[in-house]
């Protein structure tokens, strides 16, 4: 249904709209595009800031129309002195903005999808009624509050039109605009595309809603949108939904797996090296570890986890040939026991990548070190409302290469096609924490050329 800013305005008044003088006309056109044409009578006037000169032409004669009215020309006025900038105006402001002449002009010259926009924030009321009259009882699984900022990323979005909404008020309705039992019955660490999941209508809506619900201590982005889509998914927690009874941990974007909450400083992990490593812990030592490690720096801060391993065999065999000394009794054990401890919470792990660092390739112990962050996490969340069951992880930051990762154990995790950035033992700076978890974005099921095997 087209709606003019007449009907959007009666709605909202509950009234007729008087008619004004200046402006005859501010509507949609026969193909439902909106107009904003400027279309007042004899005398349109200029406006704050501008003023009204009769046209003359070269000889300095008033030019007129066909029915012998004078015709203007809309100029700057000199004398007019603003008091604030269009630029000063308080964000929300409730001030009444009236658009000039110029103004519409301008908005006529811009591109059909902004002018799209336009339309659609103008006809945002009528949006929003259709939305909650179709589902009287509210969207399953999410609170009335982010139920109205799910339809406003809807209609703000340059991506999805009106019909595609309309569209997706059915599928929602049915739930098929997600594919859950594609993601219930996957195997262990499958990859999907979007359109295996997603129809087109429902990923469009997801890209456009997934922040909703985000910031400060709220849900995770993805959420609220995955819940919105779906009458058999629902909201559990922050990264957490319900997917048919089944408890669902959410990465969206560039997914990152391990403990957050566990951040040790960069002084407190440095500490621990020179406890056993004494007067050799220097960055010449850092970086005969670095040499090693792909795209690394002479003289970065930062060591991952390849680098530890590298560390590890540059010492024991330095000690063996006896061109370092002063290192700790038991340092072998001790100090990459001491590391894990800051990163692990389940001794069991910790003893297992001990074994790993000191017996093991770098390829395996990399994997090992992914595996345990995963188990670790996965274990931390066995107890309280944070229990889940699948690590689902959605990538849309790359819509060529995107894809669905639903992975269930650690060992599969490993195998999951996808961009991935190794966690650190030494993170780069004091906001880093991040950098101590695995960091992996799912690649689509098709084959390209940045994907590569552990």
């Amino acid at each position: 249904m087209q709606w003019s800013l007449e009907d959007i305005y009666k709605n909202q008044v509950r009234g007729n709209v008087p008619r004004r003088k200046h402006l005859r006309v501010l509507g949609e056109n026969e193909q439902g595009e909106i107009d904003f044409t400027f279309t007042g009578g004899k005398d349109p006037g200029g406006g704050r800031g501008k003023k009204k000169v009769q046209r003359k032409d070269d000889d300095g004669k008033p030019v007129v129309d066909s029915d012998g009215q004078p015709v203007y020309d809309i100029v700057d006025d000199p004398k007019f002195k603003p008091k604030t900038k269009f630029v000063d105006a308080p964000a929300g402001s409730k001030a009444d903005f009236t658009f000039t002449t110029d103004d519409l002009e301008e908005i006529n010259m811009l591109q059909p999808e902004v002018k799209h926009r336009i339309n659609r924030l103008l006809g945002k009321r009528d949006t929003q009624n259709s939305f909650k009259e179709l589902f009287k009882d509210g969207l399953s699984g999410i609170t009335p509050k982010l139920e109205d900022e799910f339809i406003e990323a809807l209609i703000v979005s340059d991506d999805i039109t009106s019909d595609e909404i309309r569209t997706l008020y059915s599928q929602i309705k049915d739930g098929t605009a997600i594919n859950v039992e594609k993601i219930l019955n996957a195997s262990d660490g499958q990859v999907f595309s979007y359109k295996d999941i997603f129809t087109d209508e429902g990923l469009k809506a997801y890209i456009a809603a997934k922040k909703v619900g985000t910031g400060g201590k709220q849900a995770g982005p993805g959420e609220a949108a995955l819940a919105a889509l779906s009458p058999v998914i629902s909201q559990e927690g922050k990264g957490d939904i319900n997917i048919a009874g089944n408890l669902v941990e959410l990465k969206e974007g560039d997914g990152r797996v391990g403990l957050e909450s566990k951040n040790p400083g960069t002084g407190k992990i440095n500490s621990i090296f020179k406890k056993y490593l004494n007067k050799n812990w220097n960055q010449e030592l850092k970086d005969a570890a670095n040499d090693n490690v792909h795209n690394s720096k002479p003289g970065q801060a930062t060591l991952n986890i390849e680098g530890l391993w590298w560390l590890m065999q540059i010492l024991d065999e330095n000690e063996k040939n006896g061109n370092i000394q002063g290192l700790a009794s038991g340092w072998r054990r001790r100090l990459p026991e001491d590391l894990f401890k800051e990163f692990f919470t389940e001794s069991y792990i910790i003893n297992e990548l001990v074994e790993s660092v000191n017996e093991k390739s770098v390829g395996a112990f990399t994997r090992d070190y992914i595996k345990a962050l995963f188990d670790n996490y996965k274990k931390s969340k066995e107890s309280g409302e944070g229990k889940w069951d699948i690590l689902l992880a959605i990538n849309t930051t790359n819509p060529k290469l995107g894809g669905i990762a639903v992975v269930k154990s650690g060992e599969q995790l490993l195998n999951v096609r996808a961009k991935r950035s190794l966690p650190s033992i030494i993170k780069s700076g004091p906001a880093g924490n991040r950098d101590y978890t695995y960091a992996f974005s799912p690649y689509g099921p098709e084959e390209n050329e940045e994907y590569e095997e552990f």
